[in-house]
């Protein structure tokens, strides 16, 4: 075992936006995107934070551990897994980790050679332990988990939640599936929030097939039992990066802030994450993913079978699920990209532009803008333009509803935009 030890100085990271992403927006490091004016655009000004970073490396795995230098309590831990073979210690620095870090009072954990193994795991508690120590922030070992990570890191999103329920706020497993092999759920298990995100061709042709097969028999069989988890088939891609945070983001956003404690405190022991009434939720239907707009609805509401349906924890989020999910979108929101929210951060009080392709939904009668699933304002002729002014604090999750001459309700497919209030 091997403890590399902290970085005594903290590490002031730069951001320069908006970042340089690839033309498919699959993946960090591709092709620019416009230079937008700060008063109407995104920050060009430097993170005002540092940060201090500690290791921890044990049978070759390395996690890093990274906390805003100003933070006197780390109330909870944002834990991002990288693909086999990848290395997420460095991920904080994109956005749409970074500021959940400032919108909860949380450290950020990556990790180098993990797997979704139990063994990993265990080395991960014995790091936090010594982390714990080197940074002097003994709450760290009391700190609940909010989960994510794409394909190997998503096994290991996964992993966190069949090891330790009760410390996990949510898990959103992009790429993989939710692993119970030789696993009987308990309640815990079964009250911790966790969404399943895959593409419609991963390791087969079509949502019946490849990772569906051992995606579907859990939801059925568990889902019944108030089971809150659900599950996305991403149309058109396969096992593949597609800023899948645009849902998971805004997922454990909602999560904490209705699991943690509001009279919550590290610093005196386990926190005791509040329950989740299953019928406060809302739900989905996936045998309505090609039907033009998934079915959703208030849990108290639904109607569908329970096993081929979806539990997401609010309105908001079933909002932006919809537009995930639902196949046919011939209206796409083009400005911001979907993956921009990686590179880009806003100041509050800010505006942003929202500008949508509506070549494939010609003859629209109305155009409706949502955040979350609050209605923005609408369009009845001209140019597919939304201005959205005073943005506040959090996480934006913009969508579209157009309407046409048949009555036929389309949605496009989400963006993410994150807005930060900067200290002092």
């Amino acid at each position: 075992m091997k403890r590399v030890p902290f970085i005594a100085v903290a590490l002031l990271v730069t951001v320069i936006s908006p970042v340089r992403l690839r033309a498919s927006d699959n993946e960090p490091g591709g092709s620019a995107g416009s230079c937008r004016t700060a008063e109407a655009g995104p920050s060009a000004r430097a993170d005002p934070h540092a940060y201090k970073s500690y290791e921890y490396t044990e049978s070759g795995r390395t996690l890093r551990l990274t906390i805003p230098a100003d933070l006197a309590v780390v109330r909870g831990i944002l834990i991002v897994g990288p693909g086999a073979g990848g290395d997420s210690r460095d991920f904080y620095q994109q956005v749409w980790y970074r500021e959940f870090m400032h919108l909860h009072a949380f450290a950020y954990l990556g990790t180098q050679a993990f797997s979704s193994h139990a063994e990993n795991y265990k080395i991960m508690q014995n790091g936090l332990k010594q982390l714990a120590l080197d940074s002097k922030h003994p709450e760290l070992v009391n700190a609940p988990y909010a989960a994510t990570g794409f394909s190997a890191g998503g096994g290991y999103a996964s992993r966190l939640l069949v090891e330790g329920p009760d410390k996990v706020i949510a898990s959103v497993i992009v790429g993989s599936r939710l692993n119970l092999t030789g696993v009987k759920p308990t309640a815990a298990h079964l009250g911790t929030p966790a969404c399943i995100i895959n593409g419609e061709h991963e390791h087969g042709e079509n949502e019946e097939g490849g990772m569906a097969a051992v995606v579907v028999p859990v939801l059925a069989e568990h889902r019944p039992k108030g089971a809150l988890w659900g599950w996305l088939a991403v149309p058109g891609i396969g096992h593949e990066y597609q800023a899948q945070e645009v849902l998971s983001m805004p997922i454990l956003d909602a999560a904490v802030r209705l699991r943690y404690p509001a009279d919550g405190d590290v610093r005196r022991g386990p926190l005791k994450l509040r329950p989740i009434d299953p019928q406060s939720g809302w739900i989905a239907d996936n045998t309505t993913w090609k039907s033009g707009l998934t079915k959703i609805a208030a849990a108290r509401d639904f109607e569908g079978d329970l096993a081929k349906s979806s539990w997401l924890l609010n309105q908001d989020v079933a909002f932006i699920y919809r537009a995930s999910s639902s196949y046919e979108r011939p209206l796409k929101i083009t400005s911001p990209s979907p993956a921009s929210a990686q590179g880009e951060v806003w100041d509050a009080g800010s505006s942003v532009v929202i500008r949508a392709d509506d070549s494939r939904f010609a003859g629209w009668k109305r155009l409706e803008l949502y955040d979350g699933s609050r209605k923005l304002t609408e369009l009845t002729k001209g140019p597919p333009e939304f201005t959205v002014e005073d943005l506040q604090p959090g996480y934006h999750a913009f969508s579209i509803l157009g309407t046409d001459g048949n009555g036929n309700i389309r949605p496009s497919n989400p963006v993410l935009v994150v807005v930060r209030k900067l200290p002092g």
